[in-house]
């Protein structure tokens, strides 16, 4: 059984004035606490960014540098705005593995331990054909981004992107028959599903 890993990077991150994955974050950008992650566990991995027409030099300076460091892969959205169905789409094109766990850039506390204790949910979710594993919350939130895909859900996505654009990824979800887990299961703190999404976000994060 072999995982590998999608990190979405390709949202417009408006309230941090854009290049959310590359805002400075500890020694390094925000991108790279979850680098760092995948690369002590031995996951492979592809980062997805935004559509290449609207790269900036910077951005591929900046993407080439996490080429150089990180020796992994990486992509680029092959609609611009899809939103996060299209990332997964693009990432689950390139990357190999028998399931995929798809990460945003911008949860800077995922810890080793909070995706191990996901992993051991696999072994349930082929048992039962389960194509997805989906932490939720007590008050039925889900953490769609923070979840596996079976290789077997790009078959599905793709078939629902031939007949519309536009749908939910939660649609999606609820088409894989998904094995829900409790986010506690995770970790009890609930801190590795914090996401940065303004300065304000972002100063709290370093402050910690």
């Amino acid at each position: 059984m072999r995982v590998a890993g999608i990190v979405l990077s390709g949202g417009s991150a408006k309230r941090l004035g854009g290049e959310k994955p590359f805002r400075r974050f500890g020694e390094g950008y925000l991108i790279e606490a979850i680098l760092k992650v995948l690369v002590e566990m031995g996951i492979p991995f592809v980062v997805v960014f935004k559509h290449m027409k609207y790269l900036g030099r910077e951005d591929i300076q900046r993407i080439n540098y996490l080429l150089s460091k990180y020796r992994q892969g990486v992509t680029w959205d092959i609609v611009y705005r899809g939103g996060p169905v299209v990332g997964i789409l693009s990432g689950m094109r390139v990357v190999e593995g028998d399931w995929i766990l798809v990460l945003p850039c911008d949860t800077p506390f995922i810890s080793r331990e909070s995706l191990e204790n996901l992993l051991k949910y696999i072994e349930t979710a082929e048992s039962s054909n389960h194509q997805c594993i989906v932490p939720r919350h007590e008050n039925g939130h889900v953490e769609p981004l923070f979840s596996l895909y079976s290789r077997s859900s790009l078959k599905v996505l793709e078939e629902l992107l031939k007949k519309r654009r536009g749908f939910s990824l939660r649609e999606f979800i609820q088409r894989l028959n998904p094995l829900y887990i409790p986010a506690d299961e995770i970790d009890r703190s609930k801190r590795v599903f914090t996401n940065i999404n303004t300065f304000q976000d972002l100063r709290r994060a370093i402050e910690r």
